[in-house]
């Protein structure tokens, strides 16, 4: 039982490393971007709203604005706001995008700027925040060309 435990530890350590060093990459990476955007923002180019993958999910806990037993963070590029993440009850996301019907719910009012994140969820973002840049510059083809 002892070499399981041991084990076990080891994996956790390793773990806390990776979410460290995740964590030290984006918190020098998503400021300076977020900085760029803001600047973007100033010139006009607001009103943008795009959404990634959910990138993590926790008990809701106690939390009054919740009636779901869980809530999903997704990687999220607002205009303005910058990169971030969108917050959401896992059966309203579940539902809101299960079902093509629906308009595209504003991410506005769901957005969590970078600095306000949790910081697991800021770890996740580096990985994402490629494609949410990738998309605002396919927005503006004709002048990045």
């Amino acid at each position: 039982m002892n070499d399981t435990l041991s084990g076990r530890a080891e994996e956790l350590a390793r773990l806390t490393d990776l979410i460290r060093t995740s964590l030290s990459l984006a918190d020098s990476a998503i400021p300076p971007i977020n900085a760029q955007l803001d600047e973007l923002a100033s010139m006009g180019l607001d009103n943008l709203e795009l959404e990634g993958p959910l990138v993590y999910s926790r008990a809701a806990g106690s939390s009054p604005a919740f009636d779901d037993a869980r809530v999903v963070y997704a990687a999220a590029l607002v205009m303005p706001g910058g990169l971030g993440c969108t917050l959401w009850g896992a059966d309203e996301h579940a539902e809101r995008y299960g079902e093509s019907y629906h308009e595209p719910p504003h991410l506005r009012e769901r957005f969590v700027p970078y600095d306000k994140c949790p910081p697991i969820v800021r770890a996740t973002l580096p990985a994402h925040a490629p494609n949410l840049l990738v998309q605002l510059l396919q927005s503006f083809s004709v002048l990045t060309r």
